[in-house]
Parts: C-alpha cells; structure tokens; sequence
C-alpha cells in the first residue's frame, strides 16, 4: 500500500525581482507559477496521497488576486485528485490573522497548520485506510523565534509513519548562513522524534541532511538569483508498509541559474578570437542535464588579457553579453569582467630609471644574493623568523617566485607606468 507524496518548499509565488529589465521579471514571475503548476501535474500523474508544501508559498506584501486565484485553481486540482494537501506557512506567509494568508478562502482538500502548536493529520487512501501521519506547525509571525520541532509530539505505537511538516532554520545546515534564523533546531531535535520523515523548508539549498530518518530540504522551487544557482524542483516521497522510505528529485524550475568561469585569455587578441574563446570555455562547462532549462548565465573572465583595456569598458562588456546571449541560445547573460588583468612583461621594465625598474633589479639581485634577501627585513613576514640559515633563505627564495609579475603588475596599476 504504502504513502506516497510530494515534498516541496520555498515556492515565493509573487516575490518582487529586482532586474532593471521589466521582461526578465515578468519571465521570473511566470517561471515560479510554471514550476508549481508542473509540481500539480506530477503529484496528479504519480497519484500522490498527499502534497506537503514547507512554507513560503507566497510574499505576503506582494501576492496579487491574480496569484491567489492561480493557487485556489490549483488546489482545485488537486481536490479533484483526490490529493490532500498539507501546508505549514513560513516567515513569508505567516498564518496570523494579519496577513494575506488568513485571507484566502482554502478548499477542504487543504489544511493549514496556522498555529505554533504542532498538529497531527491523519491520512487515508480511497478505500479509508490509514497510511500515515502529517504533524505540522506554522509561522504564525514574520519573525518566529521559539524552537517549534522541540514541541513535537512523539510517534504512536501502532507502527503508522510520522512525517514532520514545518518551515525552520537546522543550526549548521547547508546555506544556513544565507537565510534569516528563524524558528531555530538542531538536527537532534529532529533525530529525538523518531519520525520516518522531515519535510522542511526555508533553506533554499537543496540538502539531505540524513538518511535514517529522512530529513529534507527540497530547496526552493525556482531560482531567483545566481546565489540560488542549479536545478530546482521537488522530492517525490514513498514510505512502503516495511518503513523504507524512498525520495526522489524531482526538477520542475523551467530556468536554470549558472556560473561559469573563462580563463586562460592571453591568446585572445581580437574580438572574434575573444568570442570564440567564451563560447567553448562555456561549452565545455555545461552540463547536458542543463540544456533542457532555461540558462541564466553569469560568466567571469579572469586573468591576463591583452584586451584588459577593452574589457574595462561596460559598453564592450555589454556587447560581448549580446553576442553570447545569441550564440549560446541563454535567456540571460552577465558577462563580469572584474578579474582580468593586465598582461605583464617583466622583463620589458627591468633596467628603467623608474620605481619598477628598481623593485625588479631588487628582486633580481635577492634571488641570488643572501645578503640583499636578509636586508629585507624577513621577520616581518608571516611564517618565517629572523635568522641567517639555510632553512630561512629557502623560504624567502620560494616567497620570491613569480614576485616579478606580480609587482611589475601592482605598479604598472598604481603608478601609471
């Protein structure tokens, strides 16, 4: 027999972009609506028994009627499924009385945990048997502190799964350090529970944080940045009559947030050299799982170019972002340019009466004079201490190495040369 269900968080209906492009939002808008409706689709298609959603459906400041009747027809789908749907409101959506939330007309396949008291919902398949328990809790403000999960009541004794439903922040959780640090836990909480499944939401980072039991975040459903990068989607969860508890992700986000790193410019001396260049480097990156999405690209070009010059100017920055846009096929493309260097050649400066002519006769003579090499004051250097001896000298030899680009590279900036 056994429970299925669909396990997602973090969905962010109306949450506000902030491209300067008014197409590339609306985009983003539909993209979030686009991923839930396919979440529907596939708790439909794969007669799911329940749908849990682990907070942050909506932006309580900005879910327009549109939204709420997106939602409302959805959960009709859903209704006429025969598919319940569990929902634990989060920090974005609290459950209070104040906000949008407790506004909205729910249908009965629905049930909303809207209090900081846990309860617990049974679930029945078609025919009225018993499969599985959801406990779940709500935000019921915009900033909840308390330790819900500690609150949680534990399993009955009649060998039915307890699956955990609640929109929290696990203390040292993947990504932690990027989100707000409401209704904290820690893992042993969670593991104190003996539940066979922690549906959790509010890390946007997709993580299993253990296996025995279960405990997940799907991440959130659609990207909405390059801090959210890769695919997104939700876990599809099985719990047969032995216990064994299966989950699988699913990807639902049409757009695929990705970086993508280009170096070894120096041959590049054109334009056209510049572009091919890009457009392997990034070729080869790609991943062939992601060329079913839509790519949102940020591309970094790093080091030495003789084209550094160009490339500093925002207008050839955005040209480059144009062609690549086309030639890549990607709904979106930055092109960040702020880690290419001037190409150095030492040697062209060493012997000009100049303060870089100098530095390089210095490090020059350093490399094969002990004396100049210890004048260089060496205990004001991290790691080494004062003294003539061979294991000294070795050091500072080695700190030597590539000093000449380096320098010739910090002074050409400074300087003007």
């Amino acid at each position: 027999m056994g429970f299925r269900f669909l396990h997602l968080a973090d969905v962010h209906l109306d949450t506000p972009f902030q491209s300067k492009d008014k197409q590339l939002r609306i985009y983003l808008r539909e993209s979030i609506r686009k991923a839930f409706q396919k979440a529907v689709d596939i708790a439909l298609s794969q007669r799911v028994n329940a749908v849990l959603i682990a907070g942050d459906l909506f932006d309580n400041e900005t879910l327009s009627f549109a939204t709420e009747r997106f939602i409302l027809e959805q959960m009709a789908r859903l209704k006429d499924g025969k598919v319940m749907v569990f929902y634990a409101p989060g920090n974005h959506d609290p459950a209070g009385a104040a906000y949008r939330r407790s506004t909205v007309q729910w249908p009965e396949n629905v049930k909303v945990f809207s209090s900081g008291e846990p309860e617990v919902c049974p679930v029945y398949d078609d025919q009225g048997r018993l499969l599985a328990y959801v406990a779940g809790v709500g935000h019921e403000t915009q900033q909840e502190r308390t330790n819900l999960v500690k609150s949680f009541p534990d399993p009955g004794h009649d060998n039915v799964p307890y699956i955990g439903l609640a929109h929290v922040w696990v203390m040292g959780s993947r990504g932690e350090a990027e989100h707000d640090r409401y209704a904290p836990c820690t893992f042993e909480d969670l593991l104190a529970k003996n539940y066979a499944y922690w549906a959790l939401g509010h890390i946007h980072t997709r993580a299993r944080l253990c296996d025995r039991p279960l405990v997940v975040y799907p991440g959130n459903l659609v990207g909405r940045h390059f801090k959210e990068e890769g695919l997104k989607g939700a876990y599809l969860v099985e719990i047969d009559d032995t216990g064994e508890t299966k989950a699988e992700f699913y990807p639902l986000a049409p757009v695929c947030w990705s970086s993508f790193r280009v170096g070894s410019l120096s041959a590049a001396n054109s334009l056209a050299d510049l572009q091919e260049h890009i457009l392997k480097a990034v070729s080869d990156q790609m991943q062939e799982e992601q060329l079913a999405y839509d790519i949102m690209a940020r591309v970094f070009l790093e080091g030495p170019s003789p084209l550094y010059a160009e490339l500093g100017n925002e207008d050839n920055t955005r040209e480059l972002e144009e062609y690549l846009l086309v030639s890549l096929g990607f709904r979106h493309v930055e092109v960040n340019a702020g880690d290419v260097a001037r190409p150095v050649l030492p040697d062209e400066y060493k012997g000009k009466p100049h303060v870089l002519g100098a530095a390089l006769e210095i490090i020059e003579k350093a490399k094969t004079d002990p004396k100049i090499l210890m004048k260089l004051k060496p205990e004001r250097l991290a790691g080494c201490t004062a003294g003539d001896n061979e294991e000294t000298l070795s050091y500072l030899l080695e700190l030597l190495q590539g000093m000449e680009y380096d320098v010739t590279a910090r002074l050409l900036e400074e300087e003007g040369i």
